[in-house]
């Protein structure tokens, strides 16, 4: 994962470790009309079809442990 702390990281891998680190897509902190909300929702979405198995659409969150 990038280290948090660098100012120069993309929204695309902030809204791929934010979902790793289980954070909803609706945490995005970019406003909608930012071409960053996209990104970060894509970096999310990325990191959410490769897993697969944390993420219920059913529910709209992650599966319990």
């Amino acid at each position: 994962m990038s280290d948090p702390g660098r100012k120069d990281r993309l929204p695309y891998d902030e809204g791929a470790e934010a979902y790793h680190l289980r954070k909803h897509y609706n945490t995005n902190p970019y406003p909608k009309e930012d071409w960053k909300h996209e990104e970060w929702y894509l970096g999310w979405s990325q990191s959410e079809e490769c897993d697969g198995d944390s993420w219920d659409w059913s529910t709209d969150d992650f599966k319990k442990d």
